[in-house]
């Protein structure tokens, strides 16, 4: 498809990710989309073809940093026009009260941190030298919470946060645009694990349309709800111990089942 717009996605095969391609899909779109599962993979591609987008898919382990970094190369082999890294995975404490293992601790920063670190990097050698381009990060309210029950999730969030308002400054000046999004819950395979409150949590296409028409207005941080962003600026105002008193209301803890790499 000459002269279509070129988007790159992780994460597509369900969830927010697969509504996030159902948002763009469209005549004049290349969706090149990545996900691990690829029979899921290939059921959402099949649904785009036929809202007119021209689809590629491809199933990486994103946690290979060379894997990644080819995969990044084979798709800007014409100029990325937007890139949406959302692929992620959530764990905290289990069930027996203990806290995720030292493994899974590593398994989920690799997959939050990481990967899309990684994949920004690459992206943004492609998009500085196009003199173009977007870069969307899927972060997290929790960046920006303590959650007891989820540190090295909060830490993973926070970190991505971090990363991203730092290269978003580095490429403002190539004409590379960064924006971050923060949702709050979202019903996706997170949720489905999380065994406590949720507040304010929204169905995954209501989280994508948000995203998208922020993506559209130009804002360059896309925080939802907005009371929960606005709660979490106050509660950090205040000394631990009071925030820790806050948060005992939202103790949660997830069931972690067969797959330590579930998550978003």
């Amino acid at each position: 498809m000459t002269g279509a717009r070129r988007i790159l996605l992780t994460g597509a095969s369900s969830g927010l990710g697969r509504e996030l391609a159902r948002g763009l899909a469209g005549p004049g779109v290349m969706l090149c989309l990545s996900g691990r599962r690829m029979e899921a993979l290939e059921a959402v591609a099949q649904e785009l073809r036929a809202k007119g987008a021209e689809v590629e898919t491809a199933q990486v382990d994103l946690t290979d940093i060379a894997a990644a970094e080819a995969w990044v190369d084979a798709v800007a082999h014409a100029p990325v026009d937007l890139a949406l890294l959302n692929a992620g995975m959530f764990d905290g404490r289990g069930a027996d009260g203990k806290l995720e293992s030292p493994r899974r601790a590593a398994i989920q920063i690799e997959t939050n941190l990481t990967a899309p670190t990684v994949l920004a990097l690459r992206l943004a050698d492609h998009m500085r030298a196009a003199g173009r381009g977007t870069i969307l990060f899927v972060s997290s309210l929790s960046a920006f919470a303590n959650q007891a029950d989820a540190p090295s999730y909060c830490a993973s969030k926070a970190g991505i946060t971090a990363f991203a308002r730092a290269l978003r400054e580095d490429l403002a000046p190539d004409g590379v645009r960064v924006v971050i999004a923060h949702p709050g819950n979202i019903e996706t395979p997170q949720t489905e694990v999380h065994r406590g409150p949720l507040p304010g949590i929204m169905p995954a296409d209501q989280a994508a349309a948000t995203i998208l028409a922020g993506l559209e207005r130009g804002r360059s941080e896309i925080d939802f709800p907005g009371h929960l962003r606005l709660g979490l600026r106050l509660q950090s105002l205040l000394p631990w111990q009071m925030q820790a008193r806050i948060n005992r209301g939202l103790r949660f803890h997830v069931e972690h089942g067969d797959d330590p790499d579930k998550g978003k």
